[in-house]
């Protein structure tokens, strides 16, 4: 899966990035300010619909996450994500936002844009989010309806091009899921017509963080090949047929010379650590108040109201540094295609060293697709 993080938008933060992962300095964060929505999407790996009233009871104040904020910010935290559940649906969210942007983070939103109103576009206005992520789940009424339980797509749209008035960065992300896999290529048609960046991905987590356990058991996905057959068609949709078939080349070479290198190597008996920043230079806080490498892990985690900031990052990062992925995975001539982490692993099978079948055979999906397309004549 083509990786989405600040490294593609700003290159500079390759460097800074590497540099803190060295020195283990949380230089990026999320604070997932709160489990609630206003949507009901089929695929959610963390909001319970049934308990709302409960979950805006338990959601931290405004106070505790400035004062968390400040702790990170000596620490090294420059880049910061907000997101939900919904992370608008708060009450407080502007005095929040604000707060936190008069601080000097970089902040990016995720948010489902059907509550940014003008009272939010004028914070934005005032404190220009680097920017802002809008998940758009289809072309339609009737699609939002059958997978979020709402008919607000022209309001998400509108909210889109609102924020794009005003100048902000916008990339358009869309979950393709069975109930709006064939609305993929108008969602794209639309972000480009509002010039916003645009990513997409069929690979849904096991919602391992939902509390609800028959809320768990009702998420439905793809089957393994469906989702790798629906990873590749994104570049069937953003790119030309030409350019679309020379990706497929490569890929498919790639794959070739990873075999190569896998049947030559002797060292199979330890998996790698975590490649990607969780718990090396960037952390999750749960809007419960737990920190964790990443936010669809379940563990390790530590509390921060009891630890501190400083020391719940310490030892993440120490139990961050302990994990090993499955060794199948560092010899697989089709990671480069799945992508493996830790958190896959974990919520697929329960730990962070056995192989994910579901998603190896959604790999195997996608090669196989680039193989048609690789062997097609011209």
């Amino acid at each position: 899966m083509e990786y989405t993080g600040w490294e593609r938008d700003f290159p500079i933060s390759k460097y800074l990035t590497a540099k803190a992962a060295r020195s283990k300095i949380p230089l990026h964060g999320t604070f997932e300010l709160t489990a609630r929505c206003n949507f009901n999407c089929k695929m959610c790996y963390i909001h319970d619909i049934n308990s709302m009233k409960e979950l805006k009871e338990r959601e931290l104040p405004v106070s505790w996450w400035l004062r968390v904020a400040e702790e990170a910010k000596k620490e090294g935290l420059l880049f910061l994500l907000l997101t939900g559940g919904e992370a608008m649906i708060r009450e407080d969210f502007r005095e929040l936002y604000q707060g936190l942007a008069q601080m000097g983070f970089r902040l990016v939103l995720n948010t489902n844009g059907s509550l940014i109103d003008e009272k939010i576009l004028d914070v934005f206005r005032k404190y220009p989010p680097g920017r802002i992520n809008v998940s758009m789940y289809g072309a339609s009424e009737e699609t939002y309806k059958r997978l979020c339980g709402r008919e607000v797509k022209e309001r998400v749209t509108q909210a889109i091009s609102n924020l794009r008035k005003i100048g902000l960065s916008v990339r358009t992300t869309m979950t393709a899921t069975p109930y709006n896999c064939h609305d993929m290529e108008e969602v794209y048609e639309f972000s480009k017509q509002e010039n916003t960046l645009f990513e997409t991905t069929s690979y849904i987590f096991p919602p391992s963080r939902r509390e609800n356990k028959e809320q768990r058991e009702e998420v439905i996905r793809f089957t393994a090949e469906e989702a790798g057959k629906y990873m590749v068609q994104r570049g069937k949709v953003i790119l030309s047929p030409s350019d679309f078939r020379k990706k497929a080349v490569k890929v498919v070479a790639s794959c070739v010379e990873d075999r190569i290198k896998a049947e030559e190597s002797l060292e199979k008996d330890v998996g790698t650590k975590i490649s990607c920043r969780a718990g090396n230079s960037s952390f999750w806080i749960t809007w419960d108040g737990k920190m964790r490498p990443c936010g669809l892990m379940t563990t390790p985690e530590s509390d921060v109201a009891k630890e501190g900031f400083s020391q719940a990052w310490k030892q993440i990062y120490r139990y961050a540094d302990e994990i090993r992925l499955p060794v199948e995975c560092k010899y697989c001539d089709k990671k480069m295609l799945c992508r493996v982490c830790a958190a896959m692993c974990q919520t697929e099978t329960g730990s962070f060293d056995k192989k994910p079948e579901y998603v190896c055979r959604m790999a195997e999906a996608m090669l196989e697709e680039y193989r048609k397309e690789a062997g097609r004549e011209e």
